[in-house]
């Protein structure tokens, strides 16, 4: 499992990396080449690798001093966690005779019986004459009620000209239209009531096994949690379900301590070696939902991994990147436009647009130190720089949200992507969009639960451009970017998810791979408005600073 590296291609860290804020160490890199010539001699691993796999790789030093590595993949491959040459498994819970494949097995075959009872002839047979019936009652019932109806306008119009006996003989005509329609009703009552008599007991079949069902994936679930024990670097053990019981959450996700991260620490505990370096990085094809191109580099993931390895490294020092630090934007806050009714701001990368729960400085509270209270009508990201429109009062606010609402307002962003892309191309992405509940607060292209998110895009450039922000090798596109829409992270997943443009915005840590600038690099160009007073029309354009 251990393997050496003969030649590195550079010095060892002399302190782990943080697996949610880093750049890849060269030792990881050379890991990683070294995972993927091995899986060139393994075909069937190769294969299903090539449909889409997040790998890892772990730098260490042995008690020897020796320098090598670990390697590791998510989940499963081909159905096993215990492949050699990669760690294993924390807990293996897929052997063929152990308790979870018994119990997968018994809960399997309840679905089995579940769907045999609700496909079953009888069940089908009764549910479909209780729904022909209940379909002639209503129609038997609603033409009698209108025959009625007829009657009794047919009534009403010869009353004033009738003679005595023959209004009384209006009068039991209705009585008994009337107590017919009861007695229509009652029979068809008794004939739905048979037909649900027969049907309960099918039917209370089937919720006693669901509820089985239930019981039985729950209790299995929570014993898989407390069979997954998590070492520390101090050797203290703690279960999935001790580590999540101090989280909002509570309960651990589904997959929770199958990444690589935990499965790289683990073996690293275990066997007394010292981590110096971790990478993660995706291999094969491009998912329909995540953003994850071949070869890039991802942070570990945040609703299954930050509680795990914030436990499993709670005694390690760790080097962090730019994002888990206090920003350095400094007050470079520029107020563009201002009147007594609103505010135009160029804000800078780096700084938020409303406070967060760091307490850090933010738009809203620089703003508040000279203008008193003011109202935030729209958010860019902290790392997108470019224009903002605030409000001054409440009335100015709500005119500004209608206009947004009613897609009134016009926005135009500058974007450099990571690749060629044809010059002058131009088009429409529609992808829907959802949180990616597993690792917040990264989106996912989600077509059935999803929001409507539409973006146009013109490419202005695709010249092998020498910017700071790049290595001298790196092409990229420079691309106009108008969304008609206003989902989280609307412009960075349209462009870098493989449906969209393909191609990540260079600086993105959450879509794409990080660049020596560390800044994304998306600038919110131009702002285009009504005057919420005036009505006059009002356009501010900011030159994008890449």
């Amino acid at each position: 499992m251990f393997h050496p590296i003969t030649a590195p291609i550079a010095p060892a860290p002399s302190q782990l990396n943080s697996p949610f804020s880093y750049e890849p160490h060269p030792l990881c890199r050379q890991a990683a080449a070294m995972v993927q010539a091995h899986l060139v001699t393994e075909p069937l691993l190769a294969q299903e690798v090539a449909k889409g796999k997040m790998l890892g790789v772990l730098v260490c030093r042995d008690s020897n001093g020796s320098l090598g590595f670990l390697a590791a993949y998510s989940g499963q491959l081909c159905g096993r966690a215990d492949w050699p040459w990669f760690v294993p498994a924390v807990f293996d819970y897929l052997q063929p005779d152990g308790y979870f494949r018994q119990e997968e097995a018994r809960i399997s075959a309840m679905n089995h019986r579940i769907a045999a009872l609700e496909n079953s002839k009888e069940l089908l047979d009764l549910t479909d004459a209780l729904a022909r019936t209940k379909a002639d009652a209503e129609a038997q019932t609603e033409a009698y009620r209108q025959m009625m109806a007829a009657s009794k306008a047919r009534r009403h119009a010869l009353r004033q000209q009738a003679t005595p006996e023959q209004q009384a003989d209006m009068t039991r005509q209705s009585q008994f239209q009337k107590a017919e329609l009861r007695r229509m009703k009652k029979q068809w009552t008794a004939k739905l009531q048979l037909l649900h008599d027969r049907l309960a007991p099918l039917q209370e079949a089937i919720r006693l096994l669901q509820h089985e069902r239930q019981n039985s994936s729950e209790a299995l679930q929570q014993w898989l949690f407390d069979h997954f024990v998590m070492l520390n670097a101090k050797g203290e053990k703690l279960t999935l379900t001790q580590i999540f019981a101090a989280t909002p959450q509570r309960v651990p996700p589904s997959g929770a301590g199958e990444c690589c991260a935990p499965k790289l620490l683990q073996y690293a505990f275990l066997h007394q070696l010292q981590p110096l370096a971790i990478a993660e990085f995706w291999q094969g094809e491009s998912p329909k939902t995540e953003v994850r191109h071949p070869g890039h580099y991802y942070p570990a993931c945040r609703g299954k991994c930050k509680p795990i390895l914030e436990w499993m490294l709670k005694s390690i020092p760790l080097s962090v990147l730019r994002e888990d630090a206090p920003s350095s934007h400094g007050n470079d806050l520029e107020v563009v436009y201002s009147d007594p009714h609103i505010l135009v701001v160029n804000k800078p990368s780096g700084l938020l647009s409303v406070p967060g729960l760091t307490g850090e400085e933010s738009v809203e509270s620089l703003l508040c130190k000279d203008y008193g209270r003011v109202y935030m009508v729209h958010r860019l990201d902290q790392d997108t720089s470019g224009l903002l429109v605030v409000a001054l009062t409440p009335d100015v606010y709500h005119n500004l949200q209608r206009q947004f609402l009613a897609r009134e307002i016009y926005k135009r962003y500058i974007a450099l992507l990571d690749g060629n892309l044809p010059a002058g191309a131009t088009g429409i992405i529609t992808l829907p969009l959802s949180p990616d509940i597993a690792d917040r607060p990264r989106q996912m292209v989600d077509y059935e639960h999803g929001k409507e998110a539409v973006t146009h895009f013109e490419v202005l450039s695709m010249e092998v451009t020498h910017y700071e922000v790049l290595p001298t090798e790196d092409c990229c596109s420079r691309v106009a970017l108008t969304p008609h829409t206003g989902r989280t992270h609307q412009l960075r997943v349209h462009c870098a998810h493989r449906d969209g443009l393909g191609r990540p915005i260079v600086g993105d840590p959450l879509y794409g791979s990080r660049h020596p600038l560390q800044r994304l690099c998306l600038h919110a160009e131009t702002l285009s408005f009504r005057h919420p007073v005036s009505g006059q029309p009002l356009t501010f354009r900011s030159p994008a600073p890449f």
